[in-house]
């Protein structure tokens, strides 16, 4: 077995919901759940991002289920769209997704069924204009390759990766992006301003206004630089049980 990435990048106003991703740096969306056959995909997605973009993606998202003339990525008419939102909160969303497809060439996960057929194993991640899919599989990819590449959509694009054990789909749903540039930004901010000094020399207004962006965004931004130490953390600590992962949209933090 080994893994296989296909990477699927996305131009501005080729699909409503990516470009949502591509206007907002911060939001980052990843399976935890993807099952698909030959017609249809469905699975459960979280989403991590700021209040004010995961509103956004809310509105689109409703849009997108009502639109009666979606496509698949390589071109199939989507005969049928439904989600449901599981969790939400100001952070983050838990969302069920079913896509089903009509004649023509089918997205890749359809696509990936059809060609490797049953036990194919996937999860997605999506960052920027990057729809990333790891598949676990055993066999030839060729076919499934040649027919993806030829049919995607204009304004897409496809690389494809071939690792030879699968890291990322073995490390126990841990999340595997790193820190967002923001985010770096941020937490270089408060640490060169003193935000983590005890007593703290300034405040998250304070620095918000220096660097200029808004204070609740830097917020969210440093929240999420924390979260990601704390399970580097817990991922290389004797004491934490590291088969336990922390999952970082339900880390909360107190000012």
């Amino acid at each position: 077995m080994r893994e296989v990435v296909f990477t699927i990048e996305y131009e501005r106003g080729v699909d409503p919901l990516m470009d949502v991703f591509i206007e907002s740096p911060d939001l980052y969306a990843r399976s935890m759940q993807v099952q698909a056959t030959s017609e249809a995909v469905w699975g459960i997605e979280k989403l991590v991002g700021t209040p004010s973009v995961l509103d956004e993606y809310d509105e689109r998202l409703e849009r997108v289920a009502q639109e009666s003339s979606l496509v698949g990525m390589c071109g199939a008419p989507v005969t049928e769209y439904r989600y449901e939102m599981l969790s939400s909160n100001p952070e983050s969303r838990k969302i069920y997704s079913l896509q089903r497809e009509g004649d023509g060439p089918r997205s890749l996960p359809i696509a990936a069924a059809n060609h490797l057929g049953e036990g194919v194993i996937m999860r997605s991640e999506r960052h920027g204009d990057q729809f990333r899919w790891h598949l676990l599989v055993d066999g030839s990819l060729g076919t499934l390759h040649d027919d993806v590449r030829a049919n995607l959509r204009d304004g897409l694009s496809l690389t494809v990766e071939r690792l030879g054990e699968p890291p990322c789909l073995l490390e126990d749903g841990r999340t595997q992006h790193d820190l967002t540039t923001a985010q770096k930004t941020a937490l270089e901010a408060a640490l060169t301003r003193g935000y983590y000094e005890e007593p703290r020399k300034a405040s998250v207004s304070e620095i918000a206004e220096e660097i200029d962006v808004p204070s609740s965004t830097l917020q969210y931004r440093l929240n999420r630089a924390e979260a990601w130490l704390a399970e580097q953390f817990a991922a290389d600590s004797m004491t934490v049980d590291i088969d336990t992962s922390l999952d970082l949209g339900d880390v909360e933090f107190i000012e």
